[in-house]
């Protein structure tokens, strides 16, 4: 059945954040903290300088009050993302060694725990957005093979999913409208007349 267009909707940046905001994360703790409640959760009790997984956007909460620091994401260095985009350039497939909010994760970091990165953030922009661009090229390429009931590209993020969905959707539905409408108002074609059977006449 076709999706009707108003039921085609994406997620707002700041939606996709939260998504992404949820994922756990490790910290260093400055100091050592009894357990503190929040209105959306708690912290647990920690200890200095001893690594614990918190979910990201409570990580952000410490960061900002100075209370730990943020350890990067193991994808999260230059040397690995250089190999990404290296298999990104080389293979037709996209690229299964990030994470599917590879993109919100990324521009955190980059933006609210810079300081806590071990590469140059102008270095990981720049990967970053080669990383982007190859894999938008991909997408651009992959949507020339879309058709009204079949449409596949496995291991895109959240985001890219998301950028694509509303324009994937209404094409389809429009390719089904139309096969729709040769299917029902197609006529038999007729069959060819005999020059034998004309001798009848």
């Amino acid at each position: 059945m076709a999706v009707p267009l108003h039921q085609v909707s994406t997620l707002l940046p700041s939606e996709l954040r939260f998504i992404a905001e949820n994922e756990k994360v490790t910290v260093i703790p400055q100091s050592s903290m009894k357990k503190m409640q929040l209105v959306d959760g708690s912290v647990p009790s920690l200890r200095a300088n001893r690594r614990v997984e918190l979910p990201l956007w409570i990580a952000l909460i410490l960061k900002s009050r100075q209370k730990c620091r943020m350890v990067p994401p193991s994808w999260l260095s230059l040397e690995l993302l250089k190999s990404v985009c290296e298999e990104e350039k080389a293979s037709p497939q996209f690229s299964t060694r990030l994470p599917p909010n590879w993109l919100e994760i990324s521009k955190i970091y980059l933006t609210r725990a810079s300081d806590d990165l071990q590469d140059s953030v102008t270095s990981l922009h720049q990967i970053l957005q080669d990383i982007r661009d190859i894999r938008l090229l991909k997408v651009n390429q992959g949507l020339e093979q879309l058709n009204e009931s079949n449409f596949t590209l496995t291991g895109l993020s959240l985001m890219e999913v998301n950028e694509m969905r509303p324009f994937v959707l209404r094409v389809m539905d429009q390719l089904r409208k139309l096969s729709s409408t040769r299917d029902e108002g197609g006529l038999e074609p007729e069959e060819p007349v005999d020059d034998d059977d004309m001798d009848d006449y």
